[in-house]
């Protein structure tokens, strides 16, 4: 193939004006946005006389709109909002909505229910839940039932019930908080539904009986209850004709994951047990049950909170169902009274209530603390386990348990914290120790301790490592220094090997297409002759090559800017009023990983909890810091050591200890023994209690709304999202003051700008582009949200400590592979997505060695990955991300750099022995400069037109750095990624993770680099 001159000319004077244009555009674009909002200002203030004068009808739709959108984000007075919508008539407004109602975009649907809400007319909402209950898209449906609760009429309350039918449980978990939100006036319409049997139904009043204090519904859950006992029969009657050495998955009717499987009779994957009949069936006749069992212990965990005295019946306290009567047994402890106390220890000796009465006991003597003699007494009278039981439970109180240490139950509380040392429960013991300042106390707790340290080997490990030295000199031992283990790193052979086959493909690749070409004249032409011909077309071809590369970049450009406009709208459809309604979105538990980062700490975490976000938490994991970082946020935030309870599902390294603070119910911090990112993210997933989890690396900083927006899209696509990610953009420049963002600036240092540039085409173009075809195979690991109970069926983060005993330093585009292929291995509906407006703000290096690492490490992990799915590439029962993501990443990703630096080298002989025609250096300029300037430009043009984040003179250094990156920066990093190739047939060599200065008021832009966050 042969482009003319003509043609090549032509193409390089029109990409010089489209990159002319670009920049205009963008630069024109940000002044219009400046008028804008002072127009939006001024329009704000005057509203109500704006309503009065205004005769154009466009005007007039523009200032109605903007009036609803204040409404459903901001809390406007009744009467105020009134005097404006009664300034002019809405009936043409109400007529073009409704009919909008019936479009065929399911955006304009969403739109005009938002815009209906907002009139809360009779007539709007008639023709709202008119169109719910012919809507069949869930996320539009979703939309509409959200819209007529905004209208709050009663009425509704029957249609929104009677589009629960036939709907799937992301939508009716949703909506049966709407209809929860009209309070007592469902009453009346409850009533009637209480003797139907549907599930939707049955779901339907149990969340409404906890959310509405009512006897019927109270009776409704108790009969509910007392119902299932024949249900409990069959459950256990279906689960015993399983094979008996069937899995865990499979005796509970659930789909295991692939390698977890090993167990099965049948023989590893999932899909070959389903081939026995017999257990098909059984699975098939086991499923309406389980879901009625859960229904059940929905009812009895509702009755618990908020009616507990209807579990106090022997009943329940008996119940066949374990999961019935462990939460009644606990239900004993929110009636703080000596009975239930007394009861508690009874049901305490047993086995199979031990936890609940142990979590029912702690919760009475918070409630009570008055009942605290009562269980010292029966302690005293006891022995065996109920002793060391009840000791446990005591341990929650173990203040009140020291201070008897000096009266004359000294004995008592001796035997209590024995028993303690015995259990190796004495994370909270020496935390008193370390806080204690009565020296009495002092002596006798050393008393007891000392004689101990000889046969717990874990009290002297939590003394040695955490009292101070006077109390290390009272008890006779050393102080113990964290040993900081190397990890081990093992070459992997076949993994070298496989690299070896593909750098020898990559130098033969352009050899091979010469000898193909020139075929027949390879033995009568000269070996000169064959060495200029094979420059020109080996640099003919790399051209080519670069072109290729370059329009996948533009059309993922293009699907980029296609996908900012839909999410923009979808945002925008959204109000506050709406995304901050119960279970409207997850709750997400936040996981920080920190390793050394106390420059940084303290400004992240106080950023991190100042999120607007109706559920989340933050968990803080210290990875073995070899500087202050635990200490800096223990004294800062008042942490307390304390014996906080998990279930470690994934593998990880040994957890040291736990601390919390009662008045900061958030904030959880984590310290550990060195591992690296990977295995703490494990660690802080155990710990996690929310539905998702978000990570994001402890040196980086949150935008207010940014798990808002990232979560938001949860409600966009009525499918299960596993994983989500957001923008990571460099800190370096920007202005911060306590863990907030004051002003958004661009680096100073002129290569953390390029790396600016960089971020934005990475997310712009290709994140976001990836997105909208719904392949999307990497979530930056600086910020990804990801659905816990996914991470735990694949195995969590890729460690050596993990379920395939394996390390990677790419642990972030891994996971996202890793569940994605789970998603096609089980044949499930999903949808990973990209926000286009959630902002993570991160230090990126500032120096040329520490980039070099960083850039290294990437392409290393990037390998590891490839080859570590390499079924996948190529395959189609893996859909598109066989057959299109994987195979982009293979190519233009992973090998695409040995081809780039071979055709620069290439390119540099034939300018060297005056080869290059003005023809071919046309067509290498167009292919390889002038195409990925365009791509740089369009990327900051994309950024800045959907969210403007500079200032127009910061926008134009942006511009000027984005084409002058193409002359040698971009074939530096190339450069980098060939050296990370070839360095990944050598030992690893680990994280090489860099110092960091932190953050600082005059701008963060003096940090030596992150390298934490991979593009």
């Amino acid at each position: 193939m042969s482009i003319s001159s003509e043609i090549l000319l032509a193409a390089i004077v029109i990409f010089l004006w489209l990159n002319i244009f670009a920049i205009l555009t963008t630069l024109i674009h940000k002044s219009r946005v400046y008028i804008d909002r002072e127009n939006l200002k001024q329009q704000l203030r005057e509203l109500p006389q704006l309503f009065v004068v205004e005769q154009n009808h466009s005007r007039l739709k523009i200032i109605y709109e903007r009036i609803q959108y204040l409404s459903q984000n901001i809390m406007v007075p009744l009467l105020q909002r009134q005097k404006i919508f009664n300034a002019t008539s809405v009936e043409e407004f109400e007529r073009i909505y409704i009919r909008r109602l019936k479009s065929r975009s399911r955006l304009d649907r969403m739109d005009a229910s938002r815009k209906l809400s907002g009139l809360s007319t009779d007539r709007s909402r008639r023709a709202l839940e008119y169109a719910l209950l012919k809507e069949k898209d869930f996320p539009a449906k979703l939309y509409i039932a959200n819209a007529i609760s905004d209208i709050h009429d009663p009425r509704s309350i029957s249609t929104l019930a009677k589009s629960l039918e036939g709907a799937h449980f992301w939508y009716r978990s949703k909506v049966n908080m709407l209809i929860a939100s009209y309070g007592m006036a469902c009453k009346d319409h409850v009533r009637g539904l209480m003797w139907r049997c549907d599930p939707e139904i049955r779901e339907l009043l149990v969340d409404l009986a906890g959310a509405i204090p009512d006897m019927e519904l109270k009776e409704y859950l108790v009969d509910l209850i007392r119902s299932s006992i024949a249900e409990t029969g069959r459950l256990q009657r279906i689960t015993a004709e399983l094979p008996a050495h069937c899995c865990y998955y499979c005796r509970h009717g659930r789909q295991a994951a692939g390698d977890t499987h090993r167990m099965c009779p049948y023989k590893g994957r999932v899909e070959n047990a389903y081939r026995c009949f017999r257990y098909r069936t059984l699975v098939t006749s086991l499923s309406p049950v389980l879901n009625h069992h859960r229904l059940v212990v929905r009812a009895a965990e509702t009755l618990a909170r908020y009616f507990p005295k209807e579990l106090e019946g022997e009943y329940f306290l008996e119940h066949p169902d374990r999961d019935i009567q462990a939460i009644a047994v606990q239900a004993l402890g929110r009636i703080p009274v000596k009975g239930n106390a007394k009861k508690l220890t009874i049901y305490l000796e047993r086995d199979e209530t031990a936890a609940a009465a142990r979590a029912g006991l702690r919760e009475i003597l918070n409630r009570n603390p008055q009942l605290i003699p009562v269980i010292v007494d029966v302690f005293k009278q006891s022995s065996g386990i109920l002793r060391t039981r009840l000791a446990e439970v005591l341990s929650s109180r173990i203040e009140y348990i020291i201070a008897k240490l000096v009266g004359f139950e000294r004995d008592f509380a001796a035997g209590v914290i024995e028993e303690l040392i015995s259990l190796e429960q004495v994370s909270e013991l020496v935390e008193f120790l370390k806080r204690n300042r009565n020296l009495d106390l002092e002596d006798r707790l050393v008393d007891i301790i000392k004689p101990q340290l000889e046969h717990s080997s874990v009290l002297a490990r939590e003394c040695g490592l955490f009292l101070p030295d006077h109390l290390l000199e009272k008890l006779g031992i050393e102080r113990i220094h964290p040993e900081v283990k190397a990890r081990e790193e093992k070459l992997d052979k076949a993994m070298v090997r496989r690299l070896y086959v593909i750098l020898a493909f990559a130098l033969g690749f352009f050899p091979l297409l010469y000898v193909l070409k020139y075929y027949d004249r390879l033995q009568t032409m000269p070996l000169i002759q064959h060495l200029k011909y094979f420059v020109i077309n080996f640099n003919t071809n790399f051209a080519y090559y670069a072109m290729t590369v370059n329009v996948v970049y533009i059309f993922l450009l293009i699907l980029s800017r296609l996908n900012i406009s839909r999410q923009a709208r979808l945002w925008e459809l959204k109000s506050m009023k709406q995304l901050f309604k119960p279970r409207m979105l997850p709750s997400v538990s936040i996981i920080a990983p920190a390793y050394n980062e106390q420059a940084t700490i303290i400004e992240s975490i106080n950023s991190l909890l100042n999120l607007r976000y109706p559920d989340y938490e933050l968990v803080v994991v210290n990875d073995g810091s070899k500087d202050e970082t635990l200490r800096t946020v223990i004294e800062h935030f008042d942490l307390k050591k304390t014996d906080y309870y998990y279930q470690e599902k994934l593998k990880h390294y040994p957890i040291r200890g736990i601390y919390a603070n009662p008045n900061l119910p958030k904030l959880i911090l984590v310290d550990k023994e060195n591992g690296g990112k990977a295995d703490s993210l494990n660690a802080g997933i155990n710990v996690a209690s929310k539905e998702y989890v978000c990570g994001i690396d402890a040196d980086s900083l949150l935008e207010s709304e940014s798990l808002l927006k990232i979560a938001s899209l949860t409600l966009d696509y009525g499918v299960e999202t596993p994983a989500l990610g957001g923008n990571v953009f460099p800190i370096n420049g920007c202005m911060v003051d306590k863990g907030k963002i004051e002003k958004i600036a661009p680096p100073k240092h002129w290569l953390a700008k390029l790396q600016t540039v960089e971020y934005l085409r990475a997310f712009m173009c290709g994140r976001l582009g990836w997105d909208y075809l719904n392949s999307l195979l990497i979530i930056s690991g600086a910020f990804g949200l990801f659905r816990k109970e996914r991470l735990v069926s694949v195995g969590g983060y890729l460690t050596r400590r993990g379920q395939y005993q394996k390390d990677t330093v790419g642990e972030d585009m891994e996971l996202v592979v890793r569940v994605t292929r789970h998603m096609y291995e089980k044949k499930l509906k999903y949808r990973i997505s990209y926000a286009f407006n959630a902002n993570c703000w991160t230090e990126v290096p500032e120096q040329m060695q520490n980039l070099r690492k960083q850039r290294n490490r990437w392409h290393r992990g990037l390998i590891e990955i490839m080859l570590f799915h390499r079924k996948t590439i190529f395959n189609p029962a893996y859909g598109r991300m066989g057959m299109v993501a994987m195979p982009y990443y293979l190519i233009f990703e992973m090998v695409g750099p040995l081809f780039e630096i071979q055709g620069y080298l290439m390119v540099g002989i034939a300018a060297l022995f005056g080869l290059l025609s003005p023809r071919l250096a046309l067509l290498l300029f167009f292919a390889t400069i002038l195409l990925g300037i365009y791509i740089s430009v369009a990327s900051v043009k994309i950024a800045e037109h959907a969210t403007v984040y500079y200032t127009i003179r910061d926008t134009l250094k942006l511009l000027w750095v984005a084409v002058v990156e193409n002359f040698g920066p971009r074939q530096i990093f190339s450069t980098w990624r060939v050296l990370g190739f070839l360095n990944a047939m050598k030992k690893p060599v680990g994280w090489q993770k860099f110092e960091r200065k932190g953050f600082s008021s005059a701008g963060a832009g003096s940090a030596p680099g992150s390298g934490n966050s991979s593009l």
